[in-house]
């Protein structure tokens, strides 16, 4: 086979490239859905990052362990590291990683996305990241890839196989000088080796979590330092945030300001669709309150992240004030909602 692709779909949370990656394998088969409501529900955030100038997030929140690892049911995951890969002739790669492919194996290679053309950050500083490849055509010369392009749209493109080795040629030299860590590189296949109901005990832990502003996701090998905050207390901490962002704070590490607004969207789309599907399946009946209640959050959201994208373009100070409105917001309205839909799914 000169050509393969293995089947993908758009993934519907992509705030994060662990997140796109992983779903956009999963999404593509049915038997997934019932794990993917029961999960994505808690939300973290980083606390210190005014003390450290780190840079700030906001993210989904499913445990410790890094979701690339082992943390997909559905997923068989292999990783390895550029000391096991060293060893692998440059030239060699292409085929390596086409047999992976044509194995059924799906690729999440670690190098300098700075050489791939469709970047960002192309022919910029080195950007050590993640790419993920699904397919190949060996004719063509070509690896079938996802990513966010330079105009910050996650979409599926082509990398030449030549760009493919001059990103993992430099990859090798900084991590051989000391210039970045080695994230690893993940293979994955699809194996539905596991029967998966919706689990509404989990998801009722999640939701108390939330409400608590806390977590007891795996933490059986791991001491939480009480740099983050979950769930409600989030709002806090995003608010602390955009006043910087506003103060002009000097403490302030590299910004990403939209993609905060939009993990923040994703979350109220996730949890406004979680009650459409569990009413849908039957498992709670329809209550107005919640459903249009996260319905109209969600819009918010949305209309949110787009102001300040359109403030971005074109200077609105005024978008502070309703970020300010909309955190508040919120923060008092998601409680009621959420208390709603632990009674519903306790029955």
């Amino acid at each position: 086979m000169n050509a393969v692709q293995l089947p993908i779909q758009n993934p519907p949370l992509k705030g994060f490239l662990r997140w796109a990656y992983t779903l956009s394998i999963t999404s593509a088969h049915e038997e997934t859905i019932p794990w993917y409501y029961s999960n994505f529900i808690q939300l973290s955030c980083k606390k210190d990052f005014l003390e450290d100038g780190r840079q700030y997030y906001i993210d989904f929140f499913r445990g410790k362990p890094n979701e690339l690892n082992f943390n997909n049911p559905f997923l068989l995951t292999c990783s390895v590291n550029y000391t096991i890969l060293e060893n692998l002739a440059l030239d060699a790669w292409p085929q390596f990683f086409a047999d992976q492919i044509r194995s059924g194996y799906y690729c999440v290679v670690f190098l300098d996305e700075s050489k791939l053309s469709p970047a960002a950050s192309y022919q910029r500083d080195p950007f050590p990241h993640h790419l993920f490849l699904y397919g190949f055509d060996w004719e063509e010369k070509v690896f079938n890839a996802s990513m966010f392009d330079h105009t910050g749209v996650y979409r599926n493109v082509q990398i030449p196989f030549q760009e493919f080795l001059e990103a993992v040629q430099s990859i090798r030299h900084l991590l051989q000088d000391s210039l970045t860590a080695d994230h690893h590189t993940y293979f994955y296949k699809y194996e539905p080796h596991v029967s998966y109901s919706f689990d509404k005990m989990a998801a009722i832990d999640q939701l108390r979590d939330y409400l608590n502003g806390e977590t007891h996701l795996n933490r059986i090998n791991y001491n939480f330092d009480n740099k983050e905050a979950f769930g409600i207390n989030v709002y806090s901490y995003l608010q602390m945030y955009f006043d910087a962002v506003e103060s002009n704070d000097p403490r302030l590490g590299e910004r990403n300001d939209v993609r905060h607004l939009h993990a923040l969207w994703e979350h109220k789309r996730m949890m406004s669709e979680r009650i459409e599907y569990l009413v849908e399946e039957g498992m709670i009946p329809y209550d107005e309150e919640l459903v249009e209640g996260y319905r109209d959050i969600t819009k918010r959201a949305m209309k949110l992240r787009d102001q300040y994208i359109r403030h971005e373009i074109r200077e609105d100070k005024e978008v502070f004030e309703k970020l300010r409105l909309r955190f508040e917001q919120f923060r008092n309205e998601e409680p009621a909602l959420l208390k709603k839909l632990i009674t519903l799914l306790e029955g």
